[in-house]
């Protein structure tokens, strides 16, 4: 007769191989949520892809269709690109407003391009008052993060602040930088 437990295979495991089969089963569960998000990440860079040759051939309207569901889960190419739709009104009506919004929530996924943009219209006061802190602030981070622009940037806006503006904005520029790092972004 069975005593009650022993149908579950980890009692007939003797006791020091039970973490090693834990440890096994944990590597299993991650390598099946790896391959999971590879074939979501996959999907997304098709899906974006289509949306930018929508773009590129002007058909706006599917762009949205494929864009805006991909920028909602946080996509942040997709975001970008849907800032730079409304930025100046391809497909979509101009709208400041909302190009800052795409550019904000590209920007803190950390896409170059969005930081330089959002420090551009931050400096233009485009969808926001203008502020030449915020501006130079995302230029610096736009700049470590690899862009040309946001380095160009830097050398025009910083003519037009004070040395205190300066401090200021950089101080800004690296409590986002150490913000995103701690937080793996």
């Amino acid at each position: 007769m069975e005593e009650k437990g022993d149908e579950n295979p980890m009692n007939q495991i003797l006791p020091h191989q039970k973490n090693s089969v834990k440890k096994i089963l944990k590597v299993i569960n991650f390598s099946a949520l790896f391959v999971i998000f590879s074939f979501s990440s996959a999907s997304f860079a098709n899906d974006f892809d289509e949306g930018l040759e929508a773009i590129h051939g002007t058909d706006y309207e599917k762009a949205l269709k494929i864009l805006v569901p991909l920028a909602s889960k946080g996509h942040a190419p997709s975001q970008y690109n849907l800032g730079v739709m409304y930025e100046w009104g391809n497909g979509v009506p101009k709208d400041y407003f909302k190009a800052m919004k795409w550019y904000r929530l590209s920007a803190e996924g950390s896409h170059k391009d969005a930081q330089n943009n959002l420090g551009a219209m931050y400096s233009k006061g485009e969808g926001a008052e203008q502020s030449f802190i915020d501006a130079l602030k995302w230029f610096l981070i736009s700049a470590e993060n690899g862009s040309e622009a946001g380095r160009k940037n830097i050398d025009i806006v910083e003519k037009r602040m004070s040395q205190e503006q300066i401090t200021q904005a950089r101080k800004l520029a690296r409590e986002w930088a150490k913000k995103h790092r701690e937080n793996g972004l």
